[in-house]
């Protein structure tokens, strides 16, 4: 029987609270985890990525398991807008849903007019999304806010176009691709994002995942002229409360704060640093770069290195990082996407560390 209680997220999420504002009890540990949470549960993809509430109940007892501060209520998030306008998807049993990049749906001028504003109450997961997070609220209980989330507009265009066909038509018919994301950003996204807040006018958070996004998937000219002003658009209709915090590839520039400066344009209220760029970059440039600018820092263990590396490594990193990032408070430490391989000892390295190493003598 599923269980209807989980008030104890209410202490992880004011320790999250705390700690971006100065100095809490200990470090928050916040993780994305719903392929670790589906294995957890013992439910196939299909399942787990259909049911509200074998998801939220899911994500909420891996939580309080491993003692997890903040668990992100996260899906296959990439695919709720595609698939809503009629992109092909690819359901399995063993990993999460995504789209048949054999069979993009926009394949010429004439396709852009299947990107029009969808009826939420009955295209596609529209309604599962609102029910998870409803659902969701009602178990924590409390005024805790949780983050919305949503494809942001680049990741969304090279899942509908195809991403070759992307970079390619920004150089060789920019006025297509620019109709392309007008109407993905106008048509789709503005109305849904709408729709959430009028479900949610409480929500402070909302955040569009951007995978595609990043160096060297590619570069910082098309993120400075492609991607940023449709956020900005995002932000300009939607509010503040928009943003897109999961850039990555700092590292592989000769000048990393360019793109640092970048994020911040779309991602103004926190400094967001994940691996591999953490550990090659170290975790002290990014807390020198948020104190300079008067942010938070949230730094990731890398996803690749959680799955593959020994509970000492994990440990390891884990220490480096609350040291490096946690000194003067204003920190958060964060899992990035735990997988249905991802050892469990591992998970329970990583808490344990903080537990030991990142409380506050307050």
């Amino acid at each position: 029987m599923a269980k209807n209680d989980f008030s104890s997220f209410q202490i992880g999420a004011r320790r999250y609270n705390a700690a971006m504002n100065g100095i809490p009890d200990r470090i928050p540990v916040c993780a994305q985890m719903h392929e670790f949470a589906m294995k957890e549960v013992g439910a196939t993809a299909e399942e787990f990525y259909t049911n509200a509430r074998m998801l939220v109940n899911g994500t909420l007892e891996t939580h309080e398991k491993y003692g997890i501060d903040v668990p992100v209520l996260d899906y296959d998030v990439y695919n709720i807008e595609a698939e809503a306008i009629g992109q092909k998807m690819k359901y399995s049993q063993t990993v999460m849903p995504d789209v048949d990049r054999s069979r993009p749906m926009v394949r010429d001028r004439d396709d852009l007019k299947k990107i029009r504003t969808p009826d939420f109450e009955k295209q596609g997961r529209f309604t599962h999304v609102i029910q998870m997070n409803k659902l969701f609220r009602k178990l924590i209980g409390g005024d805790t806010e949780i983050t919305l989330r949503f494809c942001a507009p680049f990741s969304l265009a090279a899942n509908i176009r195809g991403f070759e066909q992307l970079i390619m038509d920004l150089y060789t018919d920019p006025d297509f691709a620019r109709s392309l994301f007008d109407r993905i950003v106008e048509e789709l996204l503005i109305p849904w994002i709408m729709r959430l807040k009028e479900e949610f006018p409480k929500a402070v958070s909302i955040s569009g995942d951007d995978a595609s996004g990043s160096v060297p998937i590619v570069n910082p000219d098309i993120q400075r002229n492609w991607i940023i002003p449709y956020i900005l658009r995002l932000r300009e209709v939607c509010g503040p409360q928009v943003y897109v915090p999961n850039w990555v590839g700092e590292s592989q520039l000769k000048n990393p704060a360019e793109m640092l400066d970048l994020k911040r344009q779309v991602c103004p209220e926190f400094v967001e640093g994940q691996d591999p760029d953490v550990e090659k970059l170290s975790p002290e440039l990014y807390k020198q770069y948020a104190e300079k600018h008067g942010l938070p820092l949230i730094l990731g263990i890398g996803a690749a290195f959680l799955a593959a590396a020994t509970p000492a490594e994990i440990a390891a990193r884990v220490r480096h990082y609350l040291e490096a990032g946690g000194g003067d408070g204003r920190f958060a430490l964060l899992l990035c996407n735990l997988g249905a391989t991802t050892p469990p000892a591992n998970v329970q390295a990583a808490v344990a560390t903080v537990r030991q190493y990142g409380v506050y003598n307050v």
